[in-house]
Order: C-alpha cells, then sequence, then structure tokens
C-alpha cells in the first residue's frame, strides 16, 4: 500500500486546507503554500496582508503553519494572541512549526565565552554586533535594531529607534505557552526533521540545490547575487527568491506541534494577568492621565491618516 503523499493538501470534510507561512518574508515562495506577511508581495492570490494576531482565514482552514524567526521579533506579551490566533486557523491534528533563536544554546556559549561559537554564529548572522564583546553578541539576539517596532519616548513626541529582535524562548518557555494554548505533542526538532516532507527541505534560493547555505556576502558573491542595505533609500536591495523552510541549524530552537483542540479566547486566561509575572505592568502608563490623554489624540490623528 501507498503512503500518502504529505506534500498534497489536506482534505477534511471535503474542504481543502492550506499551508500557511506566517511572516514569510517578500522574497519566498514555494508551490502549493500561502503566506502571510505585513509587507505587500506580487502573488496576491497566495499572500495574505495582515498581521499574525488577526489572521484573515476562517476557523480550522490551515492544515499547517510554518513561522521562521518571527516570535522573537514580537512583543512578548503580544505572542499568547498569536498562538492562540494559530490555534484558530489550525485544523485539529494540524501541525505547527516554529523555528526562533535558542536562548539556552545562545546563554550557554556567552557564559563559556565560547569564541568558536559565536564565529560560526556570525557566518550565519553576519550583522551580529561585536564591539562589546560576548554580551554584545549574545544580546543581539534578544534585541536588535530593525522596522518591526517603533520605540518613542513616553511624551510620544520622540522617536528613539526601530527595533526588529524583542525578545528570546528556550524550549520550556515555548512548551509551556504552546500547552496553555491548545497544542499537545511538542517536541524539539532537528535540522529539516520532520514527518512532513515539506519540513526536510532546507531554505535555499530559487534555482539551486536544496541544501543549507549560510546566507552571507561571500555566499551571494561567489553565486552572483545581490543583497545589501541601502541607507539612503532605508530598505534592501536583492535580486533573487527563496523557497525551503528551516535556517540556520547552529543557533536556531526548532519547535513542533500539534493542534489538540479548539481554545476558547471568550474564556482564555492569559499568563498577562496572571500574579506569577510582570507583564500586566506593560500598560500601567495608560493609566496616567497625561501620557493617556495623548495618545488618544495621536491615534485619533494617525486613525485619520489611514482613511
Amino acid at each position: 500500500m501507498r503512503g500518502v503523499d504529505k506534500r498534497i493538501p489536506v482534505s477534511v470534510n471535503n474542504i481543502m486546507l492550506i499551508k500557511l507561512n506566517v511572516g514569510a518574508s517578500p522574497i519566498w515562495n514555494k508551490d502549493g503554500w500561502h503566506t502571510l506577511d505585513h509587507k505587500e508581495r506580487d502573488d496576491k492570490e497566495t499572500s495574505l496582508l495582515g498581521d499574525a494576531a488577526n489572521i484573515p482565514l476562517s476557523e480550522e482552514t490551515c492544515s499547517t503553519i510554518f513561522t521562521s524567526h518571527m516570535f522573537e521579533h514580537i512583543p512578548h506579551v503580544k505572542l499568547e494572541d498569536i498562538l492562540l490566533e494559530f490555534n484558530r486557523v489550525l485544523s485539529v491534528g494540524g501541525t505547527l512549526r516554529v523555528l526562533t533563536p535558542d536562548l539556552k544554546r545562545l546563554a550557554k556559549a556567552y557564559a563559556e565565552e565560547d569564541i568558536s561559537f559565536f564565529n560560526a554564529a556570525r557566518l550565519e548572522d553576519e550583522n551580529i554586533r561585536t564591539d562589546l564583546g560576548f554580551g554584545g553578541m549574545f544580546m543581539n539576539f534578544i534585541v536588535s535594531p530593525g522596522q518591526d517596532t517603533a520605540l518613542y519616548n513616553r511624551g510620544l513626541n520622540k522617536f528613539i529607534a526601530g527595533y526588529a529582535h524583542l525578545y528570546s524562548y528556550d524550549y520550556n518557555m515555548l512548551r509551556i505557552l504552546l500547552e496553555k494554548t491548545g497544542f499537545e505533542n511538542i517536541e524539539q526538532k532537528d535540522f529539516c526533521d520532520s514527518e512532513l516532507e515539506d519540513y526536510k527541505e532546507p531554505l535555499h534560493v530559487e534555482g539551486m540545490p536544496p541544501k543549507w547555505e549560510n546566507f552571507n556576502q561571500e555566499f551571494y558573491k561567489k553565486n552572483g547575487l545581490t543583497h545589501y542595505y541601502d541607507p539612503e533609500e532605508g530598505k534592501y536591495n536583492i535580486n533573487f527568491k527563496v523557497t525551503g523552510f528551516d535556517r540556520d541549524p547552529l543557533t536556531s530552537l526548532i519547535i513542533e506541534a500539534k493542534k489538540k483542540n479548539t481554545v476558547n479566547r471568550d474564556t482564555y486566561e492569559s499568563s498577562n494577568k496572571s500574579s506569577k509575572n510582570y507583564n500586566k505592568y506593560a500598560w500601567s502608563l495608560l493609566k496616567d492621565e497625561n501620557f493617556s490623554k495623548r495618545h488618544q489624540e495621536i491615534m485619533a490623528a494617525v486613525a485619520k491618516l489611514d482613511q
């Protein structure tokens, strides 16, 4: 008897489920997959523009969700909202696969001042800062500059900086959150190790052999590719597309989980309200009358601009 081809979209009750890559970036493509990102793409039929905490799909319409190096860009107080949304759109038994920097592995290398590890990590990511020693290299994985989150001063009248990475996780942290948001069979996986055939293919440049190679300037030069940041334009210039899944095997934590049941968001008790952590203090500024008034005025002005 032939085995099931797990590359074929899954059908449940005669409804074809989709495969969704969340935070795929505009240069990622894969036949049979849909993407969700906050950046517009050319392939309108299979790309969704939006927020990972508010996915424009009906309940239980995905057979699998993949997200690679997106969680570290999310304020940690919002991650539960995203996991609940993944739970909502995944079918029961559907697979979630997550890649994010491995806090435990990075912390071990920092504590041991493992220069070999960080030298190898810089081949995966050339943007790791080196001017502040081991601490600077370690912290670059947790907090880093970028364009995903804007930081303003308390008066909301001065832009301070833009950020990419905001937080970091180890396996146990994500296991606890995944169990809480309706997932089971939560496993830490090796690079490209999965029951699903799609996930056995590493991230690589379209048209090149499907094997992982560090995406750095040496690689781009060797293969006649363009990938650089233009400070005048404030954006990257890239002349290629990528496909496949897992990346950065040295520094990535890779987790797979199955949806156990649909969580009722109306009765869900968020960790942000727990007495066991300090998360609820994140919204304390809204209790300040002057800040709250200024915030509301700015939000109203932005809403008018968006109309």
